[in-house]
């Protein structure tokens, strides 16, 4: 908790100062320059994110992410050198393509896109012949983005309709004006008797496997599990893919998750790898098991 002996509106309109002049800002910056401790500083500005006066990134920069104001987006651009090697790649092609077709790009493009959510956002397009996804650079305007998927679609005489999809945490933002709206994936409503019945199924593995839980585990299913051997307790990111078919995308944004979470991967499913995601876990070696769930 923040001392509240400590004057907070000042501290407030201080931070504020700093970040409208300097831009995205990290708590460590701002600290001695307000003249209160690191951890009181952190909480400030975790108070100030709640009454929407800062906004933060998913972008971290030294383990912390950055905060800034409503307007400063295409600043965070200037800290895209604290993104994996990978996403570094994806949002210069992103950036300069403007908009991209999901389907056109590599399975580790596709994962990259996921994880840069400052950069990269989902748009969604309903066709005839069902939804496709499209990948745009944040900064990119509506009308840029109506045009690039009008001309990839080779759509001549109407424009595709672009629906926003469902959020999976925080409500989107209202589109400004045309068919496009911002939006993050579609992601099918687990009922809750399906998700314990699926957490149910995880945890019987893990026991019967002899493995302990080292981390509950969270809404996408999946959790830190460990065994003990000869070197010392090993851990894994055992992480869960109910489907019929596994992709080499599922298995690289398993792979993908396990490089964040620095450790190699248990994937959990009760589908078949496809001759692709078959090649592609031959190259991964050891750090992606697939097990039968």
């Amino acid at each position: 908790m923040i001392d509240r002996n400590i004057n907070l509106a000042d501290k407030k309109r201080m931070v504020l100062d700093i970040i409208k002049r300097e831009g995205p800002s990290l708590p460590s910056s701002v600290s001695g320059r307000i003249g209160i401790p690191l951890l009181l500083t952190s909480a400030l500005f975790s108070e100030m994110r709640s009454d929407k006066s800062v906004k933060l990134s998913s972008l971290k920069v030294g383990g912390s992410p950055l905060y800034y104001v409503e307007g400063q987006e295409a600043m965070l651009d200037n800290f895209m050198k604290h993104l994996e090697l990978k996403e570094q790649e994806a949002f210069e092609l992103l950036k300069e393509s403007e908009v991209v077709d999901e389907e056109k790009m590599q399975p580790a493009f596709r994962v990259a896109f996921r994880s840069m959510k400052d950069f990269a956002v989902p748009v969604t397009v309903k066709l005839e012949s069902g939804e496709k996804v499209f990948w745009k650079f944040h900064t990119t305007s509506n009308e840029t983005v109506n045009q690039k998927i009008t001309e990839l679609l080779k759509i001549k005489e109407s424009k595709p309709e672009i629906e926003k999809a469902k959020e999976i945490e925080a409500p989107a933002e209202k589109s400004a004006e045309g068919i496009m709206e911002k939006s993050e994936h579609k992601k099918s409503a687990k009922k809750p008797k399906d998700n314990e019945k699926t957490k149910g199924k995880i945890t019987d593995w893990i026991g019967k496997k002899g493995l302990i839980m080292e981390r509950e585990i969270d809404e996408e299913n999946s959790c830190v599990v460990s065994t003990n051997s000869q070197v010392g307790k090993l851990h894994f990111l055992a992480v869960t893919k109910l489907k019929k078919s596994i992709s080499e995308a599922d298995l690289s944004l398993a792979y993908q998750q396990g490089q964040q979470a620095k450790m190699p991967v248990l994937l959990l499913t009760n589908g078949i790898l496809t001759k692709k995601a078959q090649a592609y876990l031959e190259q991964l070696g050891k750090l992606i098991v697939v097990e039968k769930l």
